[in-house]
């Protein structure tokens, strides 16, 4: 049986001869009609209702002629697939086409460069983005922060992207030059109208990127996320006080950088968090922006991407983030994609917009 232990026991000249046959079985065992269905068929063992693990087979899809199962536990008995709850649910693209889909992905194509390449259309490729990425909405609940931790806070206008005019929590805005008045006044710099998103990054590569609140950064919006930093972590940050606050609330050891100074006293510096910020800012430019909605699950692929790059060719990252994700439980429609809920508090973001758009909108009903 190929398994870890047999393989510890075989020379590199075996071990090289097994990689070669490998990959002239993939190469023939991969065709158009590989279904992501074949790869989970072999790996049902439990129920993804209440993972019970006493099942049995129940006769076959009449439409597909799957393998359908069933749950013995009482109070369960819920008939299923292999790709019922997982990844692959709701989704009729073939295993190549997902493969060559998230490669589109990570080199970062637009939709409809996507869509001429895989043959899904533009719409589909919408949905097959949004379910890759919201796949990897937990990945950074694992994070946990260690040695050297850099800490700083970036920050990205609300985007209404995809919204119903109708629906807007505030006047949509004209393209180019607009006058303000007394009541809605251009707010300049960091405010109400500016989503925070508080970033960390370790000595050893692992990254904290998640969207805190509106405005300027504060000690809440950094002890939100106080379980993901470990007890000997050392903070690295500019002279903000909250950051300071935030490490000596919880008993951090912090090494701040001066004001108009690149290092602090012990010469660390903001390099690999500036550089984060930098990609990030890249992302947003390139998909022209992100709608608000979507803002986390686009940090989040960011993120994954970024720490795959540390450890993986990237010829085979494509296989790598397959492999991660089809077993997750992303049971989601298009319909759900398109509501997702807000990450933010829209009605606090434009507060003062309100009066007039409620009025707006009572006048036109």
């Amino acid at each position: 049986m190929l398994n870890k232990e047999f393989l510890e026991t075989l020379t590199p000249v075996e071990i090289q001869m097994v990689h070669q046959y490998i990959n002239i079985l993939f190469k023939n065992k991969v065709t158009s009609t590989t279904t992501n269905y074949g790869n989970l068929e072999t790996s049902v063992d439990e129920c993804p209702y209440c993972h019970c693990k006493h099942i049995v087979r129940n006769g076959h899809n009449n439409k597909t002629g799957r393998q359908r199962y069933l749950c013995k536990n009482k109070e369960c008995g819920h008939t299923f697939e292999a790709t019922t709850n997982t990844f692959f649910s709701h989704s009729k693209a073939k295993y190549q086409t997902w493969l060559t889909f998230i490669g589109c992905e990570v080199v970062g194509l637009s939709l409809r460069q996507e869509s001429v390449i895989t043959g899904v259309s533009v719409t589909g490729c919408f949905n097959m983005r949004h379910k890759l990425y919201n796949a990897l909405r937990d990945y950074q609940q694992s994070q946990k922060l260690k040695g050297t931790c850099e800490v700083d806070a970036t920050y990205v206008s609300i985007n209404l992207k995809g919204w119903n005019p109708d629906d807007m929590p505030r006047f949509s805005k004209r393209r180019g030059k607009h006058k303000p008045d007394s009541q809605h006044p251009n707010l300049r710099g960091i405010s109400h109208h500016k989503i925070c998103i508080v970033s960390a990054v370790d000595e050893y590569d692992h990254i904290l990127f998640r969207i805190a609140g509106l405005g300027q950064e504060t000690f809440e919006m950094y002890n939100k996320f106080k379980d993901h930093f470990s007890e000997k972590c050392m903070i690295v940050a500019d002279s903000k006080p909250c950051i300071a606050e935030f490490a000596s609330a919880n008993h951090l050891e912090a090494d701040i950088i001066p004001s108009g100074e690149f290092k602090s006293s012990k010469l660390n510096t903001l390099a690999a968090l500036n550089q984060l910020h930098q990609e990030f800012s890249e992302l947003i430019r390139r998909k022209h922006g992100v709608g608000t909605r979507h803002l986390q699950a686009y940090i989040d692929w960011l993120v994954m991407t970024k720490r795959l790059r540390y450890r993986t060719d990237a010829k085979k990252m494509n296989t790598e983030i397959y492999m991660n994700i089809m077993k997750n439980s992303v049971n989601w429609t298009t319909d759900d994609i398109c509501h997702i809920p807000m990450p933010i508090d829209l009605d606090e973001a434009y507060y003062e917009f309100m009066t007039d758009v409620n009025q707006l909108h009572q006048h036109i009903s």
